[in-house]
């Protein structure tokens, strides 16, 4: 036990104090600290729209002629049009007004409009932006007032329905703002969150028993020390280190999560509760210790560090598989599906705190997965164990797959 603990120290205390690991810790979480900042600066008064920004920017400030030969327009209300159309007696006067730079161009409205729906659109250049923008102002002109110039009416036709739902069941419904961005980037940075931690934190293990192996640093190792203990000793090592850092990253999400929403809008209402973010540390500490130890036994089992990490992928792909399956997860997380990759041990991880970004879970779900986890982790720890032996640390076959799970679920 006393040489596990030196293990510990030593692998947490020369991961920590890497330059790498610190600059990766302090910048990931403070390059969008700083983005959130100065866009926190930027006040409502301050900063336009990208519709705002897009018309000032391509639109011409000179108002639009329109020749109406059908008669149909007999108003032009600013409210709606906003001085962009005016009305021209004939079609020479607007020819006119356009050369003189008076109009950016003109509209001929057909004499048979109600019929054939013919619209001419005359104007000195082409710019197919600033036209679609044109074309619409008249479209909306023109319901108006076929509308018998209705203001009420035509607002009405614009908004016809506004939707409210109510829930048979509202613990289990989907109860978020579909309309709001915040409702799927959120569970989106959570699951990349877990999804990178997890697995960064992981492939640490892999080098560490690799290089130690290919540099034959291992065959001094276990001069003085045990396979169990070297095996344990790297596992809660790494594993602190990682926690750390996880700690440091998460705490910039959640931060992010639960105060954006002062400086932007499509955050305001989201927070996470202190009862999720506190579960996140099992979640990820379990997750690490099945993925570590899985990779620690593939490094241990490997002759080189390139075999390592070239079988290393085999033993991500339920990872990589969760972004495959990213929008159904999101947009249906209540799903029998969503629910399974929640409780299976090499998923649940991730997708366990993706839902709880969501909404509520319940808490049946919660604790049968920690168990299912757990008792998952136990049993990859002690199988994993049988692959550190002197035998196996120190030969030099190839890596089998199907001799690496033996070894892990039957033993040697």
């Amino acid at each position: 036990m006393a040489n596990m603990w030196k293990v510990f120290k030593f692998e947490f205390l020369n991961l920590v104090t890497r330059r790498s690991f610190i600059t990766m810790m302090i910048l990931v979480p403070l390059i969008p600290a700083l983005l959130f900042f100065v866009l926190g600066l930027l006040g409502d008064d301050q900063t336009q729209s990208i519709e705002q920004i897009f018309t000032s920017e391509v639109a011409n400030p000179l108002p639009i002629g329109v020749v109406d030969q059908s008669g149909i327009i007999a108003d032009y209300p600013n409210w709606l049009t906003g001085g962009t159309l005016i009305e021209i007696e004939d079609e020479s006067t607007a020819r006119q007004r356009t050369a003189n730079g008076q109009l950016e161009g003109f509209f001929v409205i057909a004499p048979d409009y109600l019929e054939s729906g013919n619209v001419t659109y005359i104007k000195p250049e082409i710019n197919m932006i600033t036209e679609i923008v044109q074309q619409g102002a008249l479209d909306e002109l023109i319901n108006y007032n076929l509308m018998g110039s209705d203001q009420q009416l035509y607002l009405r036709y614009t908004n016809p329905v506004i939707y409210n739902y109510e829930y048979i069941s509202p613990e289990t419904a989907d109860t978020r703002d579909q309309d709001s961005f915040a409702t799927f980037i959120v569970p989106y940075a959570i699951m990349i969150l877990f999804y990178t931690m997890i697995l960064v934190s992981a492939s640490f293990m892999v080098n560490a028993v690799g290089k130690d192996k290919e540099n034959k640093t291992i065959e001094v190792m276990l001069t003085s020390v045990s396979p169990m203990d070297l095996f344990l000793g790297k596992l809660l090592g790494y594993g602190a280190a990682s926690l750390l850092q996880m700690i440091a990253w998460g705490g910039a999400v959640v931060l992010f999560i639960n105060l954006g929403g002062q400086s932007l809008d499509f955050l305001q209402g989201f927070s996470l509760s202190s009862e999720k973010i506190l579960l996140g540390i099992p979640y990820f500490v379990l997750g690490f210790f099945l993925y570590g130890s899985l990779m620690a036994g593939v490094g241990a089992m490997s002759p080189n560090m390139r075999e390592a990490n070239n079988s290393s992928f085999i033993l991500t792909l339920p990872l990589i598989f969760l972004f495959l399956v990213i929008n159904q997860l999101i947009g249906q997380p209540n799903s029998f599906f969503s629910v399974f990759l929640s409780i299976f041990p090499l998923t649940s991880s991730v997708v366990m705190m993706t839902r709880l970004a969501i909404g509520a879970v319940p808490w049946w779900q919660i604790a049968l997965s920690l168990a299912v986890l757990i008792v998952t982790v136990y049993f990859i720890v002690r199988g994993v164990s049988n692959l550190f032996s002197s035998q196996t640390l120190l030969s030099g076959d190839k890596f089998k797959l199907k001799t690496f799970f033996r070894t892990i679920f039957v033993g040697r």
